[in-house]
């Protein structure tokens, strides 16, 4: 029964609990995963004080759940922001190397994430590590792979199911707080559907990169909402 949860948690994380099945299935568990990673996040935020357990707080749940979309979003920089074409652009990522452009974009990246998270009450990061692991449901519900093989091809074809189990999975949230369930949530939304008109635009469908660059890049919009409107 818990085999397709711990292969999400597997998937998503840098804990080995083993888990089978359908890899198709992860994408139901997005949520749940991020549950987890927002319980990291809060306990580091409330327990650990000052501008060092901010950091520590940051290393850890990184080093757990989000150093993998940390890649992701670092290769999206150096070829979405190269001014070549398709293939091109599929090289620079694929390849993974840490260009310019990922320098110089990650420092400022880390920069506003201490600040905002030095910001943040600690439900708030919780309210960002949910919803923002939607924004990589809403990716795979509106575009396509844009090769048939890689990390993000084993999710295709995806099914639409998923988006609905990891949407109403957030639900619990918004007994908890439902102006920022729903504030985060349609951070969440809006974040995948721009990320998939970027990739459809730039390289013509999602790859593992892409997913992890729109779950962080979910996340910190989120989190800056909340921030910003006192949630």
């Amino acid at each position: 029964m818990l085999d397709e949860p711990r292969l999400a948690l597997c998937f998503l994380s840098r804990i080995p609990l083993g888990g089978k099945g359908d890899v198709r299935h992860v994408p139901r568990y997005f949520t749940l995963v991020g549950y987890l990673a927002g319980a990291v996040y809060y306990a580091g935020r409330r327990w650990v004080p000052g501008d060092i357990g901010i950091i520590a707080t940051i290393i850890i749940g990184f080093m757990l759940f989000d150093l993998f979309h940390f890649d992701g979003l670092l290769d999206t920089f150096d070829g979405f922001l190269n001014q070549s074409g398709r293939d091109k652009c599929m090289e620079i990522m694929s390849k993974g190397d840490t260009g310019p452009f990922a320098v110089f974009l990650s420092f400022f990246y880390l920069l506003a994430l201490f600040y905002l998270v030095r910001a943040a009450n600690p439900w708030n990061l919780v309210f960002m590590s949910v919803c923002g692991r939607f924004s990589m449901n809403v990716l795979l519900s509106t575009t396509p792979p844009a090769k048939p093989e890689g990390l993000g091809s084993l999710m295709s074809p995806y099914q639409q199911l998923a988006t609905f189990l990891s949407g109403a999975a957030t639900v619990p949230l918004a007994f908890l707080n439902w102006k920022a369930w729903a504030l985060t949530l349609g951070v969440a939304t809006a974040t995948g559907l721009f990320m998939g008109v970027a990739t459809r635009h730039k390289i013509g469908g999602y790859t593992g990169d892409v997913l992890g660059a729109t779950c962080l890049l979910a996340q910190t919009f989120a989190l800056a909402a909340l921030v910003r409107c006192g949630s």
